[in-house]
């Protein structure tokens, strides 16, 4: 009974200080896993806040969290969206202005074919006009390898740019989805009707580029429930 005992009582302090150690690591691993996220994303938001000539669209862009944080405009819980597909609005959503154009920028995630895609995509208003801007994808790990992680490549994000608004009225999909062939001539055309061409340079990754168009059309509906759009 005693060595019962006593075992019991060994394996216990191991658990106590093997729970302290990860305690320990995670507390101080956490804030530099945290900072890398956020540089990750700032850096996104750089490269999102340009136009179709590679200029910014606004001349302070910010440089570090306290800078970034005069521009949130919508804040709260840690997915402020979520539809019936799993695509999720991630809180904070920013907004800038700039020469009669407000500038609206969401992170946003969309289910791929390991998990989650998160990306970070800039919105253009002006007027009673929103347009598809940019997007930087930054979250894409699980996806496979010469297939679906083909989407941060600039080749295939950039197909993504600059959807009008009666593209985003449509709602996007990739042309296999919409039942089109790759049509290099066309393919401008294509995204004033939601349509963006990506099978010709993912050939057999379908499910991943599907899931960062369903990702933009969340983002979409958000804007629509805000009043943007």
């Amino acid at each position: 009974m005693k060595e019962y005992l006593k075992t019991g009582l060994i394996l216990m302090l191991y658990m106590i200080i093997a729970a302290f150690l990860v305690a320990f690591v995670y507390n101080t691993v956490s804030p530099f896993i945290d900072e890398a996220e956020f540089n990750a994303k700032l850096k996104a938001i750089k490269y999102i806040l340009k136009d179709e000539s590679n200029n910014s669209l606004v001349e302070n862009i910010p440089q570090n969290s306290e800078e970034l944080q005069k521009y949130i405009w919508k804040d709260g819980e840690e997915t402020l969206y979520k539809n019936s597909a799993n695509s999720k609005i991630l809180s904070p959503v920013y907004k800038f202005r700039s020469e009669e154009k407000d500038i609206y920028i969401l992170t946003v995630t969309g289910i791929g074919f390991g998990g989650d895609v998160t990306s970070v995509v800039s919105f253009i208003k002006t007027d009673n006009d929103l347009k598809l801007n940019r997007i930087e994808v930054i979250n894409y790990s699980q996806e496979t390898p010469g297939l679906g992680a083909k989407i941060s490549e600039e080749q295939i994000k950039e197909r993504f740019f600059y959807i009008p608004q009666s593209g985003l009225e449509n709602e996007i999909k990739v042309n296999k989805d919409a039942g089109k062939d790759s049509d290099e001539k066309n393919r401008n055309e294509y995204k004033k009707q939601g349509i963006v061409q990506t099978s010709d340079v993912m050939t057999g990754a379908t499910i991943t580029p599907r899931g960062v168009a369903n990702s933009l059309n969340i983002a979409i509906e958000y804007l629509q429930k805000e009043g943007v759009m």
